[in-house]
C-alpha cells in the first residue's frame, strides 16, 4: 500500500501482513515476491532510495534522476559497486549527485522499498535506521532538506562536514525556489581565505551539476553564485555602510586603510601633552623608556578595537584606579588619540577594519523600508568567532530584512578570543532572537568523517574529563564524535598516543612517518621556528606556514640587496650581503674578509670589487626602466637556479649521509617555490607603478616599507612532490585543515604567564571597564578591576587552551602523538600536558 502523510509529503510505504495483522508503520516494506513499485518524477532537487535489494534498482532509472539535476542517495544492504560501472553514475558519483552507502543487514528490513523525495518525510525512523547503520547521515539530510520557516542554529563539531551541508542547502533551496536569486544568499565566513573556498566550491558545485545535466540554467546560477556575496563580516560591514549608510553620510567611495603610523604619533603626541599638563602624574613614569609606554597604550587600543567598541562607548570607558595613577594618563592619552583620528577619518572619508562593525551602531535606527539590500537567506560559518557587536549586527538583519538565519559552529572551536570573539555568541543569539520574537530551531552535527573510530573513542572520553577540570569547556552527548568511517589498519590508526618526546624519541618517530601527511602543531610563530630548527637540525625537511611573510621571504629580501647595490653601492654590509645572495658570487668567505682586515681603510669593498659583475647593467639607467633593467639582470643570472645550487650543496656537506635523491628533490621544490614569489614580486611592482617609469629609488623605498610593515601577503609554497616534508604551524593555522598524523611536541608551555602587561575588557550593563597589569621591568601595578576580575579572566584563559588544544587533537586522521609520560591532572590545568594522557588509558 502507499500512505501519504501529508499534501506534501511524498514518502512510499509498503507494509506486508504478517499473521493476520500488518506491520507497524515504520516497516516499508514489499510483499514477496512484488517487484519494486514505478520510480516517482515529482522530486525537484533530491530522491532518496532504500532497498533491501540491490537487484530492484535500475541504472536507467537513476540515470534518469541525474541527468534531470536530481540528487540521489541510494541505500542497499548489497554493494552497489556493479551499478557504479555505469559510466554516468560513476560520473556523478565522483560528483556527489550519486550518493552510495551499503546498509548493515537487519531482518525487519527484509525485502524493504523505499523513496523519499526532496526531503519530505513525518516519520524519521527508517531516517534513524539507516543513520546507525550507514553512512548516511541523517543530521546533515534534514538540515539540508530543511522546510521550517524559522533560523537555524547549528551546532557543527570537528570534521562533521558543515562545509558540505552548508554549500547543499544552498543548493536545495535553489532547485525548491524557482524565483531565488543567489544574489539574495549572503554567505559570512570568518576569513578571507574561508571565502575564497567556499566560493570555489559551491561553483564547482554548480559546475557538477552542469557536466551531468547540459543543462543551460546552471550556467546562469554559476554567474549568480559569481556575483554572490561570500566574504568576512567585515567586508560585508564595509558593503552595508557603502550600500545602506547613505542616508547617514557614509561615502559610496569609502576606502579601508590602516592608520598605525598615524596612531603611534598622536600616543607620543598626547604623551608629551599630558607631561606639560599633568606633571606630578607624570612624574612617576619619567624613568620609563618611552617605547614600551606607547606598545602598552597600543595594546589597550588594540583590545578596545578587537571588542569592536565606538569612540562613543570609548568616550565613556571607565579606567578604574591603581596606586600610581596610571589610570589618568591612559584615560587622558587614549581617548584623546581615538578622538582625533576619528576625526581625522570623517575628513578623510576612510576607516580602518577595525571600525568597520562599530559603525554599524549608526544605522541601527532606519526603518526596514529604508533599506535596500535584497537579502533573503543569511548564512553565518565559524558564528562561535563573533564578537558581541558581530552577533547583535546578524540579529539586528535577521528582524529588519527578514532574512533567514543559517548559523554554523562549535563553541569547542571558538580560538579566538584574544581577537575580540566571544564563545557564548549562540547563546547571545538565541536570546536576541528571542526578545525579538523571531523563532529558531537547533540542529546538531555528529557525524565525523575526518578521524578513526578509535581515536575518536579515545578522545570523546579525554573531552568528557576535561569537563570536571575546565570550568569554561562544556562538552555532553551532544558534542561527542560519532564515527562515520569504518575501523582501519590498526597499525596505522593507533589513536591518541602519549610519551616523552625528547630530541631521540622525535627523531625516531619522524622516521616512523617519513613521506607520510604529518603536521607539528604548536601556540605560536615563535614555536613554529623552534621546531623548524630542531626538527631540520635532525636531517628533515619542513614547511612552516605562516601568515604575511611574502615580503620577508628569501626571494625578496635578496631582491631588496640587489636594488640596495645600485642605490647605496658604498655601504660595506649591503654590498657583502648582496656578494653572498643569489645574484652574488659568494667567494668571499668570512675568513678571508677577517685575513685581509685593516684598521687603516675601508679594506671591504675593495675586496667585493674583485668580484662584482654589477657595474656594466648601470650604463643601462639611461635608456631603460629601473625595473626593465632588474628583469634584465634576472634573466641573466637566473638567480632561482643559482640558489638551488647552493641549497643542494649545503646540503651535501651538511648531511653528508643523507639522502642524495631526498635533498636534489627539496632543493628543486625550493628553487620552484624562490621563481614564484620572485615573478609574484615583480607583478606587485608593476601593479603599484603602472605606466610610471620608477626609479631604483622609488622601488627601494617601496619595498622597505612593505618589509617593515606587510603582513596581508602569504608566501607561495608548491603542493606536489613535497610529500617529504613535514609541515609546522600553529593550532589556529590548522584550523579548517586535516593531516594522517598530528605531533604535539611542546605541551609543557605555561597557560598563565607572567611579567608581561595584560589587558582586560569588562562589560558592565551600558559601560565598559578596563582592567590592566602594567610591568615595566622593575614597575608592577594593577587597577582594581583588574585585581576584581583577575579570577575569573584566568578561568577563561585556560577555558580558550581547552579549546585550542580540542581544535588541535581533532586534525588528525589516524593517530595524535603528544608530549606527555603522566595520567592527566585531575585537579588543575596549567599546561597542555595537564590535559592529555594516553588513549589506551582512556578506553579500556
Amino acid at each position: 500500500m502507499i500512505q501519504r502523510f501529508s499534501p506534501h509529503s511524498y514518502f512510499i510505504i509498503y507494509k506486508r501482513k504478517e499473521e493476520g495483522r500488518f506491520l507497524p508503520d515504520f516497516l516499508y516494506c514489499l510483499e514477496v515476491g512484488v517487484s519494486s513499485p514505478k520510480m516517482m518524477n515529482e522530486a525537484k532537487y533530491s530522491v532518496l532510495l532504500f532497498s533491501s535489494d540491490i537487484r530492484q534498482i535500475r541504472a536507467s532509472e537513476l540515470r534518469q534522476y541525474i541527468q534531470s539535476g536530481r540528487k540521489v542517495y541510494l541505500l542497499a544492504f548489497d554493494d552497489p559497486q556493479e551499478l557504479l560501472e555505469d559510466p554516468i553514475l560513476h560520473e556523478a558519483h565522483k560528483k556527489e549527485l550519486l550518493q552510495v552507502s551499503i546498509v548493515r543487514y537487519a531482518p525487519e528490513w527484509e525485502r524493504v522499498w523505499a523513496v523519499i523525495e526532496d526531503g519530505k518525510v513525518n516519520d524519521s525512523q527508517l531516517l534513524d535506521y539507516l543513520d546507525q547503520n550507514s553512512a548516511f547521515n541523517k543530521g546533515q539530510y534534514e538540515l539540508e532538506h530543511a522546510y521550517s520557516r524559522g533560523h537555524y542554529i547549528v551546532k557543527a563539531g570537528a570534521g562533521t562536514g558543515k562545509t558540505t551541508t552548508m554549500i547543499n542547502r544552498i543548493m536545495f533551496l535553489k532547485h525548491m525556489q524557482g524565483d531565488l536569486d543567489l544574489r539574495s544568499v549572503v554567505m559570512i565566513t570568518f576569513t578571507n581565505e574561508a571565502a575564497s573556498n567556499m566560493r570555489s566550491k559551491l561553483l564547482e558545485k554548480i559546475k557538477n551539476y552542469y557536466d551531468l545535466t547540459k543543462d543551460k540554467k546552471y550556467l546562469e546560477w554559476m554567474e549568480e553564485a559569481g556575483r554572490m556575496f561570500i566574504g568576512t563580516i567585515h567586508s560585508f560591514a564595509r558593503e552595508f555602510l557603502v550600500t545602506e549608510g547613505q542616508t547617514l553620510g557614509f561615502s559610496r567611495s569609502l576606502e579601508v586603510r590602516s592608520y598605525k603610523h598615524e596612531r603611534r604619533r598622536l600616543i607620543e603626541k598626547y604623551i608629551d601633552q599630558f607631561s606639560v599638563e599633568c606633571p606630578e602624574v607624570y612624574e612617576r613614569f619619567r624613568h620609563i623608556p618611552h617605547y614600551q609606554i606607547i606598545r602598552s597604550f597600543i595594546v589597550m587600543i588594540e583590545q578596545l578595537h578587537n571588542k569592536s567598541l565606538s569612540v562613543e562607548a570609548i568616550g565613556q570607558l571607565d579606567f578604574g584606579t591603581d596606586s600610581c595613577g596610571f589610570h589618568e594618563f591612559a584615560d587622558y592619552v587614549m581617548k584623546r588619540v581615538i578622538r582625533e583620528l576619528d576625526e581625522q577619518k570623517k575628513t578623510e572619508e576612510t576607516l580602518e577594519i577595525s571600525d568597520l562593525i562599530s559603525r554599524l551602531a549608526s544605522l541601527k535606527n532606519l526603518s526596514s523600508d529604508q533599506l535596500d539590500l535584497p537579502i533573503r537567506y543569511l548564512f553565518v560559518d565559524e558564528f562561535q568567532d563573533t564578537d558581541e557587536s558581530q552577533t547583535a549586527f546578524i540579529s539586528w538583519l535577521a528582524e529588519k530584512y527578514g532574512c533567514q538565519l543559517f548559523v554554523v559552529g562549535d563553541v569547542k572551536q571558538s580560538i579566538y578570543r584574544f581577537r575580540g570573539a566571544d564563545y557564548t555568541a549562540f547563546l547571545q543569539l538565541q536570546q536576541q532572537l528571542e526578545t525579538a520574537n523571531q523563532v529558531y530551531k537547533e540542529y546538531s552535527l555528529q557525524k565525523n568523517y575526518r578521524s578513526a573510530p578509535t581515536l575518536l573513542t579515545q578522545l570523546n572520553a579525554l573531552f568528557q574529563k576535561w569537563t570536571k577540570v575546565v570550568e569554561k569547556f562544556p562538552f555532553d552527548d551532544t558534542d561527542k564524535l560519532i564515527p562515520a568511517k569504518e575501523e582501519g589498519c590498526k597499525k596505522e590508526e593507533k589513536g591518541l598516543v602519549a610519551l616523552d618526546m625528547g630530541d631521540a624519541a622525535l627523531k625516531r618517530l619522524l622516521r616512523c612517518l617519513y613521506q607520510k601527511d604529518v603536521a607539528i602543531l604548536v601556540r605560536s610563530n615563535r614555536e613554529v621556528l623552534e621546531m623548524m630548527d630542531r626538527v631540520e637540525n635532525m636531517g628533515f625537511f619542513c614547511e612552516a606556514t605562516m601568515s604575511g611573510t611574502f615580503y620577508r621571504s628569501f626571494p625578496v629580501r635578496e631582491f631588496y640587496l640587489l636594488i640596495r647595490r645600485f642605490t647605496h653601492p658604498y655601504v660595506p654590509k649591503d654590498r657583502y650581503l648582496f656578494h653572498q645572495s643569489s645574484y652574488g658570487e659568494n667567494e668571499l668567505t668570512i675568513a678571508k674578509v677577517l685575513s685581509a682586515y685593516t684598521p687603516e681603510t675601508s679594506f671591504i669593498l675593495d675586496l667585493l670589487q674583485t668580484f662584482d659583475n654589477m657595474e656594466r647593467w648601470e650604463c643601462q639607467w639611461n635608456t631603460s626602466s629601473a625595473l626593465a633593467v632588474l628583469q634584465n639582470i634576472i634573466d641573466e643570472v637566473r638567480p632561482h637556479e643559482v640558489f638551488r645550487l647552493r641549497y643542494y650543496n649545503q646540503l651535501r656537506s651538511r648531511f653528508p649521509d643523507g639522502d642524495v635523491e631526498m635533498h636534489r628533490k627539496e632543493a628543486i621544490a625550493k628553487m620552484k617555490e624562490y621563481k614564484m614569489n620572485l615573478d609574484r614580486l615583480i607583478f606587485f611592482i608593476k601593479k603599484e607603478f603602472g605606466d610610471f617609469h620608477a626609479s631604483f629609488y622609488d622601488l627601494e623605498k617601496f619595498l622597505a616599507i612593505k618589509m617593515a610593515t606587510d603582513t596581508s601577503e602569504n608566501e607561495l609554497k608548491i603542493t606536489r612532490g613535497v610529500n617529504h616534508r613535514i609541515k609546522v604551524m600553529t593550532v589556529h593555522k590548522a584550523k579548517g585543515l586535516e593531516f594522517d598524523y598530528v605531533l604535539m611536541p611542546l605541551t609543557r608551555h605555561p597557560f598563565i604567564k607572567q611579567g608581561k602587561t595584560d589587558v582586560m575588557l569588562i562589560s558592565d550593563r551600558a559601560q565598559w571597564k578596563l582592567g590592566y597589569s602594567i610591568h615595566w621591568g622593575d614597575m608592577e601595578f594593577e587597577n582594581n578591576y583588574y585585581n576584581e576580575y583577575a579570577g575569573s579572566e584566568k578561568k577563561e584563559l585556560i577555558g580558550e587552551e581547552a579549546r585550542l588544544l580540542y581544535v588541535a587533537l581533532t586534525r588528525a586522521r589516524k593517530a595524535v602523538y603528544v608530549n606527555s609520560s603522566s595520567p592527566m591532572n585531575p585537579y588543575q590545568a596549567q599546561y597542555w600536558s595537564d590535559l592529555l594522557e594516553s588513549g589506551e588509558m582512556l578506553v579500556v
